[in-house]
């Protein structure tokens, strides 16, 4: 009897060793999305992630934000995991859609939510299983009527940033002009958060493309990913 609970027991722990983010994410997800590896070196990790490695990045961001080989800093960790999700690593697409979603070491966003899990449901060839997960949480959050069906649907293909940000769109008659680069940095710097900024963007518009000097310039000032990537698909 003794042997049997020992051995309930040491199962039990075994299991929870494989999932250190039970706290934050359900079983679903962590099932599928935060298998995440450890790396013995934590300085070969970071250098592999600033080398622009999606999945160096994606443990690096794992690390900072278990204090793994280095010291617990969740902004870091949502930091490098942001990255990983903009360079279209999957798992971390969906990581990044989930904290949205439930509002972990982020504000609520289920709009922002789907964005990143359409991005990681388009990846079925590639990776079907952080792509089924994707597309399982899209279709709870319009069952719970968080997003709506178009914000949902992530059959259609995500349109070219390029090609978005170099074909100007036609301004109504009385409709205010778009911001100019200036402008969007004065706002920044005058106290406006990137959120607050990337949805007066998405309602007027850019006047400028998203150079990397633009890019470099608006980062100086705060702008976050999530704001630059709203400016580069959001020229009049």
């Amino acid at each position: 009897m003794a042997l049997a609970t020992e051995m309930r027991s040491s199962s039990r722990f075994q299991m929870l060793r494989q999932f250190r983010f039970a706290p934050l994410i359900t079983p679903l997800l962590l099932g599928s999305a935060l298998i995440w590896a450890q790396s013995p070196d934590f300085s070969a990790l970071r250098r592999k992630a600033e080398a622009g490695d999606p999945k160096a990045q994606f443990d690096l961001a794992e690390a900072y934000s278990e204090g793994t080989g280095v010291a617990k800093d969740s902004a870091q960790g949502m930091e490098w995991l942001k990255k990983s999700a903009t360079q279209g690593f999957a798992g971390a697409q969906v990581v990044l859609g989930y904290m949205l979603q439930k509002g972990i070491n982020t504000e609520k966003d289920p709009s922002e939510a789907a964005k990143w899990y359409k991005k990681a449901a388009r990846q079925a060839d590639k990776d079907p299983k952080h792509a089924q997960t994707a597309q399982n949480h899209l279709s709870e959050m319009l069952a719970q009527g968080l997003i709506s069906p178009p914000e949902a649907d992530w059959h259609q293909a995500e349109p070219s940033a390029t090609t978005a940000a170099t074909t100007p769109k036609r301004m109504k008659p009385g409709q205010p002009p778009p911001f100019s680069l200036n402008e969007v940095e004065t706002g920044l710097t005058g106290g406006i958060t990137s959120k607050r900024m990337a949805t007066l963007v998405s309602t007027y518009g850019v006047d400028f493309p998203l150079t990397p000097d633009a890019r470099n310039r608006l980062t100086h000032e705060g702008a976050d990913i999530s704001l630059l990537q709203t400016i580069a698909s959001s020229r009049r």
